[in-house]
């Protein structure tokens, strides 16, 4: 059987081989071109899923009033871990004591490195606040820097961090 699939003579044999060899090639190309197309959308979805996750985080970091913490915390839990959120409430009385108001508008954001569990985005933050020190309509804009982490439960800022200052201005 195996003679009348494969041929009797060494050059229709020699023939039957390549073909069987050009086969598994191309079986091989084709699961490698799979397998980097699908890295290639995951790669997408985790790009667009941690400046999504960072821009909401500076936009919520950048948004308070001193009067109801609690909704500040709320908007940052599903976007920060644990650590991260009690670190924004330990600046609670601060924001109570010169009773600061602040609504964020959305940050742009920088990619500066992802891999499969880790990324940093870079963040020009700006907000509009008030205080009692401050005149109405002040301005503020920073550079913050965050670490994304992926987990379970999907990707969440890890730790951050001020580059600049936040600088005012009356608009």
């Amino acid at each position: 059987m195996l003679r009348r699939l494969v041929g009797e003579e060494p050059v229709e044999v020699a023939k039957s081989a390549v073909l069987i060899f050009v086969t598994a090639i191309a079986a091989i190309a084709l699961q490698q071109l799979a397998a980097t197309r699908s890295s290639q959308t995951t790669g997408q979805t985790d790009r667009a899923a941690v400046l999504r996750v960072a821009s909401d985080f500076g936009r919520e970091l950048t948004t308070y009033d001193y009067a109801h913490p609690n909704v500040q915390v709320n908007r940052l839990t599903p976007l920060a871990t644990s650590q991260v959120v009690s670190r924004v409430e330990r600046a609670f009385p601060d924001l109570a004591l010169y009773r600061a108001v602040s609504i964020g508008d959305t940050p742009d954001v920088y990619l500066q490195t992802l891999d499969a569990g880790h990324a940093e985005v870079l963040l020009r933050t700006r907000s509009t606040m008030q205080s009692q020190y401050l005149p109405p309509g002040t301005r503020t804009t920073g550079l913050l820097l965050c670490e994304v982490m992926h987990e379970t439960s999907g990707w969440r800022v890890n730790d951050y961090r001020w580059l600049t200052p936040v600088s005012e201005g009356v608009s």
